[in-house]
């Protein structure tokens, strides 16, 4: 009685694993073919708007696209520019108030000085 018990046991173990590692496979290669789908999906709908223009007859030429990329770069390194002297900001004033704790006042009010004033 026993040994059956323990038969069944390592059967319904082995097909409770069988089908756990069934399933993971079928979700994996669904997340997969959603991922593939959604680009297809995107690729789809460029070459559309493509069509669309093409029929309308707005055709950007080359120097159009290259200002459009150079606006962007301009756009993105400005953003860039600003988040870094934010942090710069930032991290000079931490510096002259870890200065200003030890006393070393003078050398945090010279890094104040570099800060724009506050309006």
């Amino acid at each position: 009685m026993v040994i059956m018990e323990m038969i069944f046991l390592v059967f319904f173990a082995t097909l409770s694993f069988s089908f756990a590692l069934s399933m993971w496979a079928t979700f994996n290669k669904l997340k997969k073919s959603n991922l593939l789908l959604a680009e297809l999906f995107i690729k789809n709908r460029a070459l559309e708007e493509l069509n669309y223009q093409a029929n309308k007859g707005i055709n950007m030429s080359d120097d159009t696209i290259h200002k459009e990329n150079f606006i962007k770069f301009l756009s993105d390194s400005r953003d860039w520019a600003f988040d870094y002297i934010e942090k710069s900001q930032k991290t000079i004033e931490e510096v002259s108030k870890e200065l200003n704790d030890v006393g070393l006042n003078r050398y945090s009010e010279k890094l104040i000085k570099l800060l724009p004033e506050k309006k």
